[in-house]
C-alpha cells in the first residue's frame, strides 16, 4: 500500500515543516503543495478513484487548492476558506456512505462535538470580529466551523459503522481531530494572538491528519 508516491509526500511534508520553523518562504511554495500533489497521486495509483475513494480524492483535490490560496495574498484568505470548507463537504460525504445507527454513544459523541466547537468559536470570535468586515468574516467562519464539525463527527462515528475496521476507524478520527486543530490553531493564529511557531503547528496537524486520514479511507476500502 505505501509505494512511491506516499514516501515523496512525506518527504516534502518534512520539508515544509521545516520551511515553517525556519522560515524558508521559497522552500514553502514547493513543499506545501507537493505534498497534496503525491498524496492526491498516491490514491490514483492505488485505486484509481474508483468507488467512494472518489470523495477522499475531491477533497484533497480541493485541499490542494486552499493551500495554493492560502500561501497567495491575504485578500484570497476567504477563497481559501471556501476551498477548505468543500474540502470538509467531501470528507463528509465519504465518511457517511453508510449511515451510522443513532443511539445514545452517537448522540453522547454529537454533544461532546458540538459542545467543543461552540467554545472553540467563542474564543475566536472577538478576534475575528476587529478585522475589517469582521461580521461578513465571522459568518464565513461560523458556517466553516459547522462543517468542520460535521465532518469530525462523522469521522468519530466510523467506530459505530460496522463496515469501517477498528484501525481504519482510529486513523481517520485522530486524522480528523488534528485537522480541527489545525485549523483552531490557524484562526486563532491569525485572528486572536500570534503562537510562538504557530504556523509549524498548523502545516504538522493538517498534514499529519490528512495522511491518516487517507491511510484510515485506503485501509477501510482494501478490507
Amino acid at each position: 500500500m505505501f509505494i512511491w508516491p506516499f514516501f515523496l509526500a512525506a518527504g516534502f511534508a518534512l520539508l515544509d515543516w521545516a520551511s515553517t520553523w525556519k522560515g524558508w518562504k521559497k522552500r514553502l511554495y514547493i513543499a506545501k503543495p507537493a505534498t497534496l500533489v503525491f498524496l492526491i497521486l498516491w490514491t490514483l495509483l492505488l485505486t484509481r478513484w474508483q468507488g467512494d475513494i472518489l470523495w477522499y480524492g475531491i477533497a484533497l483535490v480541493f485541499s490542494l487548492t486552499g493551500d495554493i490560496l492560502l500561501m497567495l495574498n491575504p485578500r484570497f484568505f476567504l477563497y481559501g476558506l471556501g476551498a477548505f470548507l468543500l474540502t470538509h463537504v467531501f470528507y463528509l460525504v465519504a465518511f457517511n456512505q453508510t449511515p451510522a445507527e443513532v443511539n445514545v454513544g452517537v448522540m453522547l459523541i454529537a454533544v461532546l462535538v458540538g459542545i467543543v466547537a461552540a467554545r472553540v468559536l467563542r474564543v475566536l470570535r472577538p478576534g475575528i470580529l476587529k478585522v475589517p468586515k469582521g461580521r461578513r468574516m465571522l459568518i464565513a467562519t461560523t458556517i466553516y466551523a459547522g462543517v468542520l464539525a460535521l465532518m469530525v463527527l462523522s469521522a468519530l462515528l466510523t467506530f459505530f459503522r460496522p463496515d469501517w475496521p477498528l484501525p481504519a476507524a482510529i486513523l481517520v478520527s485522530l486524522g480528523a481531530l488534528l485537522f480541527f486543530i489545525s485549523d483552531s490553531t490557524l484562526t486563532y493564529d491569525r485572528f486572536v494572538r500570534k503562537l510562538t511557531h504557530g504556523q509549524s503547528l498548523v502545516h504538522f496537524t493538517y498534514h499529519l491528519g490528512q495522511f491518516l486520514i487517507i491511510t484510515g479511507a485506503l485501509i477501510h476500502f482494501s478490507g
